[in-house]
């Protein structure tokens, strides 16, 4: 009787099954916020890829080069079809379960054409080759996974600056918590549009046509 009283109260494999219990929960909290702070340094280089591509259009280069330099660093390399994340619905009418392709998916934020329906290939896609620097490693994957919409160019005269929106579909690199963040899907990869729109003011936009540089303001009198 002794011996089955110290087997009841034996606490033996208790610590093993409390962790067997909070490690999954704590494992997916740790990879969520891991996930998080990737998302957020990934808007940040979107943010700046909006303002290198609004100060490219603004000097008459190529913005949508100048975004995609900028994107290369967070870029993944999945290519493939583009699909909307598939939810599960409530059953009724609209829950049909269909996987819908390409205009399907919506960024708010996106104010230009969305991108293609098509699957995302290469299709001869080259490195971006930085003068001094050389061949710009995945660069390729940063010009068709990177988007750009002129708003506002620098021939427009009702506006004293130029404004551009930059969409980038961010490969959400973390598994089992990518797909909370995910907007859609590329090749079965879970991705994240992200919009980032930038304004860069035209340089001295009182000039006067036919001269670029214009005079500069005088100095408001105290």
């Amino acid at each position: 009787m002794a011996r089955v009283r110290q087997l009841l109260g034996s606490c033996r494999g208790q610590a093993l099954a409390e962790f067997a219990v909070v490690f999954p929960v704590q494992l997916l909290v740790t990879l969520g916020i891991v996930q998080l702070a990737l998302v957020l340094v990934a808007r940040d280089v979107v943010e700046y890829a909006a303002h290198a591509a609004a100060r490219s259009e603004l000097v008459g280069e190529d913005p949508h080069r100048a975004a995609s330099i900028i994107c290369t660093p967070v870029v993944g390399t999945s290519l493939g079809r583009r699909e909307v994340r598939y939810e599960p619905a409530l059953p009724g009418p609209a829950s049909d379960g269909v996987v819908r392709v390409g205009t399907s998916i919506d960024f708010p934020e996106w104010k230009g054409p969305m991108p293609p329906a098509d699957a995302i290939v290469l299709d001869g896609a080259t490195d971006i080759v930085l003068p001094g620097w050389g061949r710009l490693e995945y660069s390729r994957y940063s010009l068709v996974k990177t988007f750009v919409n002129v708003i506002h160019d620098v021939r427009d005269n009702a506006f004293d600056y130029v404004e551009v929106q930059v969409l980038h579909e961010y490969e959400l690199p973390i598994p089992m918590v990518n797909w909370i963040f995910s907007t859609h899907r590329i090749g079965g990869a879970p991705h994240m549009g992200i919009v980032r729109t930038a304004r860069v003011p035209k340089t001295w936009a009182n000039a006067v046509e036919g001269d670029p540089h214009g005079e500069i303001p005088p100095l408001p009198e105290e």
